[in-house]
């Protein structure tokens, strides 16, 4: 396997972007994370962190798996501690480890790796507003009417629905009057990119979202 100079491993970069991908539910979590690790936390500082990431009631993964998939993937390492000093194993080694005193202080801390930042950085562009709206600029505006909403108060989607097509903007079909968009196509996609979020009852903007509207 080949590593860059300064032992970057693009391979193990693509390895935990296609990972994060392939959980979009969890992709922010994954990404805040990693962020979040830039300087080294305990394993417990981490999982609290993570459950504070949390924005939708379908993320029902626990704290700990999703530090176990990043640890996994490559994108966080972790070390052991015994006693404050570092221990050469895994902490499934150091709990078979008839050596170690059963009162020895045992810490587990966890730090981005580059490769975990890198990937992180790649998911988010893929995933930022910006790209969202690249390909039909046309509908910023809706997009950003929606954001503004929900971030007023939380909306359900048929709110959002009559404030669309009130400011016409569903690309109503003149001729038959039918709506070739749907409300539902913007919380969709605002929420792929982390902008929205659903509480359970309505629509809810993000940080994220709330920062979009601030640029």
């Amino acid at each position: 396997m080949e590593h860059d100079s300064d032992g970057f491993d693009p391979e193990t970069c693509e390895r935990i972007a296609r990972m994060i991908e392939a959980n979009p539910a969890y992709w922010t979590i994954c990404c805040e994370l990693i962020e979040h690790c830039r300087d080294e936390r305990t394993e417990e500082e981490a999982c609290a962190f993570c459950e504070g990431q949390r924005t939708s009631q379908s993320q029902i993964q626990s704290a700990a798996g999703i530090v176990g998939a990043l640890v996994r993937s490559g994108a966080l390492s972790k070390r052991v501690f015994v006693d404050g000093e570092p221990y050469a194993g895994t902490l499934e080694e150091l709990q078979a480890d008839e050596d170690v005193a059963e009162d020895a202080a045992v810490a587990v801390t966890l730090a981005s790796t580059l490769e975990g930042v890198a990937a992180a950085a790649d998911v988010r562009k893929e995933r930022s507003f910006d790209r969202l709206v690249a390909p039909c600029p046309q509908r910023r505006d809706a997009f950003l009417a929606v954001l503004a909403a929900c971030a007023a108060t939380p909306r359900t989607t048929r709110e959002l629905q009559d404030a669309l097509k009130g400011a016409g903007m569903l690309e109503t079909e003149a001729a038959r009057g039918i709506d070739g968009l749907h409300a539902s196509y913007f919380t969709g996609s605002l929420e792929s990119v982390g902008a929205l979020a659903w509480n359970g009852k309505a629509w809810a903007a993000t940080d994220a979202g709330r920062a979009i509207l601030a640029e």
